[in-house]
């Protein structure tokens, strides 16, 4: 890796960070021999506004080579003056929506980008508006030119597919049931799925805006609030990343119960996402049955913790909470979910339909799943073993025994026996957990950060692995708090999924990836 780092200017800032900094003519080569040589993954992309500091924005790309705990960061500088940036998307797909995210929020434009169209937001929003820009407030909005009343009456600029006996089929962005609004246009021929194209970012709320409001402290509860389900990985890996950039030191008791809590976590969100692909088959008994468990699930969450999700556990320094004290709750109710468990899985590998609907279905390749930055469960069915857990130990995971189980098939029945397998290791992690006795308090006093200083934080969720970056500012609050939840990666590999499909399979397929429409869009 080091020839290929020669052309920056190199720092550690912490044990697994480095930070390169190169100029706009060696960018794309430096990440086009991390990517190609190196394999690297592209863990996340984004920009920050550090004009206080020295008039200058810059853009951070994450990289991680497979079997190193290393995080690469290759950052470029920007002068205001110049706003704009080589594009990495024509060598690293992956990088297509960061780099339209970036355009949005920041207005630096990716040059040479295929496809420069609005990603976050939609056509109503004022053109010269950059929210993430410091000089740039929520009252501005109110002085710029919106859409006329303030509806979307420009449409969007779908890509749109010809030729004998294509249909496009409009789906959305309101749906049927309790779910959030996304929109999906189906172009078929008959009832098989020539292409997909998804129009999500409904539901933006300028969350990252609303970090730099709160101190770091009081940034773990919107943390919590950004995706219900995972909730407490959003606050734990907030958390790491505020301690990190502080020096903070969590203690062994406070590590533990974080672990622990992750794989609870884990366990009701796999059952539950198993019992709902059953919708998808029409297998009701197994719907309710993985619906009754979770319900359990959630209801030592409550006791536990005193929130369904989970929340308010985790503070910045440690925990709050010491649920060993409910040792016995824990290990009653895991006796239970482990029986029922048993059951259902013989329920569904037991029909023959439900197995058949979800073999060969929605398939995702290897090497589709690499180039998009595919992450969690519908990697790991993709052959890809990334599980943050194993590749970048945090917590107490480097104590516990458990593999990133694989399949090669990257279908809907290889994305189930992922949650299979994991859901056996969330179990017999947990018990593992509370065999031994941990030592500490519960948290350690918070700490000021240093001027300008950064840090990652991170977390396998049920969905995927999990960033937060952030940086202070000159007076130690926040200057930028960026995070990336898995759904963010996972939903441009929707549309390869489906593709020669039928289009009553897409529930089924998009049930079996689970991707939250919230959690994407901040």
């Amino acid at each position: 890796m080091e020839p290929i780092l020669d052309k920056g200017q190199k720092r550690r800032d912490h044990l697994n960070e480095v930070y390169v900094e190169v100029d706009s003519a060696d960018f794309r080569d430096v990440c086009h021999g991390l990517f190609i040589k190196q394999h690297a993954l592209l863990r996340l992309m984004f920009a920050t506004d550090e004009r206080e500091k020295d008039g200058l924005f810059r853009i951070y790309v994450v990289f991680t080579v497979p079997g190193s705990d290393a995080f690469t960061i290759i950052v470029l500088p920007m002068k205001e003056d110049v706003p704009s940036f080589p594009s990495l998307t024509p060598m690293i797909p992956a990088a297509h929506w960061y780099e339209r995210e970036i355009c949005d929020l920041f207005g630096l434009v990716p040059e040479g980008h295929p496809d420069p169209r609005r990603l976050v937001f939609h056509e109503a929003f004022p053109a010269n508006a950059h929210p993430l820009r410091k000089d740039w407030s929520i009252s501005d909005a109110e002085k710029q030119e919106w859409g006329e009343g303030r509806a979307v009456k420009v449409p969007h600029p779908f890509l749109e597919v010809t030729g004998e006996g294509i249909v496009q089929i409009p789906v959305g962005p309101v749906h049927a049931g309790i779910i959030e609004p996304g929109h999906f246009r189906f172009s078929a021929i008959g009832e098989t799925i020539f292409f997909l194209e998804p129009r999500l970012f409904y539901t933006h709320k300028g969350t990252e805006k609303q970090f730099e409001k709160l101190g770091f402290a009081d940034g773990v509860k919107l943390a919590e609030r950004v995706s219900g389900t995972s909730s407490f990985a959003h606050g734990a890996a907030y958390c790491m990343a505020v301690e990190r950039m502080m020096g903070m030191e969590i203690t062994e008791k406070a590590a533990a119960v974080r672990t622990l809590v992750l794989e609870l976590e884990r366990l009701y969100n796999h059952i539950g996402d198993m019992g709902n692909m059953c919708a998808g088959t029409a297998l009701a008994v197994g719907y309710a049955k993985g619906a009754v468990i979770k319900e359990r699930l959630m209801q030592l969450n409550v006791r536990l913790t005193g929130s369904r999700y989970l929340r308010g556990v985790n503070v910045v320094g440690g925990v709050t909470r010491d649920v060993y004290a409910q040792a016995d709750d824990i290990l009653k109710t895991l006796d239970w979910a482990t029986k029922e468990y048993k059951d259902f899985m013989q329920l569904l590998t037991g029909s023959v339909s439900h197995m058949e609907r979800i073999t060969n279905t929605g398939r995702l390749s290897r090497d589709i799943a690499r180039k998009l930055g595919v992450t969690g469960v519908a990697a790991r069915a993709s052959g890809l073993p990334d599980d943050i857990r194993k590749s970048h130990p945090h917590l107490l995971y480097d104590r516990l025994i458990f593999e990133a189980h694989t399949y090669e098939q990257g279908d809907v029945f290889a994305r189930t026996m992922i949650r299979a397998e994991e859901t056996e290791c969330s179990i017999s992690m947990i018990m593992a957990l509370m065999e031994s006795g941990y030592k500490g308090e519960l948290a350690v006093p918070l700490k000021t950060a240093a001027p300008y200083a950064s840090a990652l934080g991170y977390a396998e969720t049920p969905r995927g692995s999990l960033f937060y970056w952030v940086m202070a500012d000159r007076d130690g609050r926040p200057l930028r708090v960026k995070l990336r939840s898995p759904s963010y990666c996972n939903w441009p590999a929707v549309p390869f999924a489906v593709h020669g499909n039928i289009v009553p399979d897409f529930p089924l397929c998009n049930k079996s990836f689970n991707l939250s429409y919230s959690g994407t869009d901040m």
